[in-house]
């Protein structure tokens, strides 16, 4: 499947410098409505992704309103760093800037979503050079969090900056002319505190002299490999042959940069002031430029740290396109999303200038030249159901009996928070059940909904011992009944049918295997949370699964009359 493939999204011919199969992708509309839909295309696939959300720091600008409530701020952030984790690739990474109003609540919220232990740095950047005389304190900064979907495949990945000749010229030699080419040398003993008997042994070097391993290390190798290396000459001992044994590393088999640092400068990644210029630069004419925004030296080191050519880089705040405008001079595919108007006004003039090769921004430092190509696309949500009205022949049309619930959709509006409305019961809330009706000794409200669901014979056990507390559905789940109305909850065992009655405590969304090693965030489950009540039928008593053969949802009332 591609984005093409997709009715929501429309193709704007006109705006665009390329054609559907562009992988360079621009995207007009709600980035809420549409991360859900690249799930299906783009899911773990992004290598980089960079936002500048709004900070919420109670200012109006040109092109939006900063200013809303924290608590409506953090559900929207929720709902959009949600997606974008799934669309990353395993060893991708996320940046996102913000400034100090919402920092910490922003990073306690990325915690939840990306796991305290990805969470790879904060950056801060010199946002201005300028001092503000009008403010208790002049605020110069900015930060930008990291995280990584996974760590330790991040720190693999990932790329150091580049060196100079000089600073590797210094490292690297070749002493003994090895033909290999230039090398350094590395200690060939290391911590003893995980080591085995065989790395304990003595080394003669080529002149005869013996070496232990120091007090509280041991050998690199054990002696076998050893012997190995040092008869492939990838030991050394010095010019004589005497010195203490070192292991060569060879410049052509060497990843040579530096780790990136935290404290990133106004002088060498630019300013907020500098990024204006540039703007201004590009479009001399225009009153009102974007107000906030971010330099390409800034984004071009994140891009280039993230990400290598041919990957993803996606931004769904992109503003006045900085983002896109970088990854494109980079040569990164990219896929880029704003609802405001400066997506027309602004962006995809920036693109066009980008693609004729303007000098202004990073262009000089990477020799760009133009060249290239992007896709503008307009996306509206409503267009697949009117497209399936406007094509179903009318003598074909069926009334709808049930309808298949969008987890998505589902995921946006609540993300990891319970579904409980209505009749829906909390933990922390009294179960009341309302005009009680016995039936085989349990209190029940005859008009309160009830679901029926198959469950897999693998996970018989703990029904019929009465202890299961959880339910997962599958990918799909169909229903008539709103979920926020679904209050009982009865297991059907296959050829035993239905006996004990539950109650549902909680509705949510969740993970196939969740809380597993091999659990899968991109597959969505919905998820009641249970608990028995006891048993409404003496024996089992089999009934039809009226939907797919796998659910029913219907009333206590009508249950009990088909006794």
């Amino acid at each position: 499947m591609q984005l093409k493939d997709n009715i929501k999204f429309s193709i704007d011919n006109q705006m665009s410098v390329g054609g559907e199969d562009c992988k360079n992708i621009l995207i007009k509309g709600d980035n809420k409505a549409i991360l859900p839909e690249l799930v299906s295309v783009y899911g773990g696939k992004i290598k980089c992704i960079y936002i500048d959300p709004p900070y919420n720091n109670g200012d109006s600008y040109h092109y939006y309103n900063d200013n809303t409530t924290t608590s409506a701020w953090l559900k929207d952030i929720h709902s959009v760093l949600s997606w974008l984790r799934m669309l990353l690739k395993e060893d991708g990474s996320i940046w996102i800037s913000i400034d100090d109003k919402e920092m910490a609540y922003l990073k306690v919220e990325a915690d939840r979503i990306f796991g305290r232990e990805n969470f790879a740095s904060t950056i801060v950047w010199q946002q201005r050079k300028t001092r503000e005389n009008r403010a208790v304190f002049s605020c110069n900064h900015e930060y930008v969090l990291v995280y990584a979907k996974d760590i330790k495949a991040f720190k693999k990945s990932r790329n150091l900056l580049p060196v100079g000749e000089d600073f590797v010229d210094s490292k690297y030699k070749n002493p003994d002319n090895d033909p290999r080419g230039p090398w350094q040398s590395v200690s060939a003993s290391v911590q003893a505190g995980h080591a085995v008997a065989s790395q304990f042994y003595t080394i003669i070097s080529p002149a005869g002299v013996e070496f232990d391993p120091p007090k509280g290390r041991c050998w690199a190798y054990n002696q076998e490999k050893m012997l190995r290396e040092i008869a492939e000459h990838n030991i050394w001992f010095g010019l004589e042959g005497r010195n203490t044994p070192r292991i060569k590393k060879f410049l052509a088999n060497a990843k040579i940069g530096l780790t990136p640092e935290t404290l990133w400068s106004g002088d060498n990644y630019g300013t907020t002031d500098s990024a204006k210029k540039h703007l201004l630069s590009l479009f001399p004419e225009m009153e009102n430029v974007f107000d906030t925004p971010k330099p390409e030296e800034l984004i071009k080191q994140i891009i280039e740290i993230a990400s290598n050519e041919g990957e993803y880089v996606l931004d769904c705040y992109i503003g006045s396109g900085t983002t896109m405008a970088t990854a494109h001079k980079l040569n990164r595919n990219y896929i880029g999303i704003e609802i405001g108007d400066q997506m027309t006004d602004l962006v995809v003039r920036r693109m066009n200038l980008v693609v004729d090769g303007e000098n202004g921004g990073i262009s000089s430092e990477v020799n760009w030249q133009g060249g290239g190509e992007f896709a503008l696309y307009n996306f509206d949500k409503n267009k697949v159901e009117e497209h399936k009205i406007a094509d179903e022949p009318v003598s074909r049309r069926q009334p709808v009996q049930y309808h298949q619930l969008d987890l998505f959709d589902l995921f946006e509006q609540y993300g990891e928070e319970p579904l409980v409305e209505n009749c829906m019961v909390r933990e922390d809330i009294e179960v009341e059940y309302g005009t009680k009706h016995t039936h085989s000794q349990l209190p029940i409200d005859l008009t309160k909904n009830l679901l029926i669901c198959n469950v897999k014979k693998d996970n018989w056990e703990q029904y019929l011992d009465g202890t299961a507390k959880i339910y997962y559905t599958g990918k799909k789940f169909p229903t008539t009944v709103a979920l926020n109305k679904l209050y009982y909850f009865m297991p059907y065992l296959s050829g035993k049918g239905i006996r004990d009655l539950y109650y549902v405590k909680i509705a949510r969304l969740g993970y196939r295997k969740e809380g597993q090693e091999n659990e899968d965030k991109n597959d969505l489950r919905l998820v009641f949370e249970i608990e028995r009540l006891g048993q409404l039928f003496d024996e089992y008593k089999k009934v039809k699964l009226e939907i797919w053969r796998t659910f029913t949802d219907t009333t206590m009332e009508n249950i009990l009359q088909q006794e």
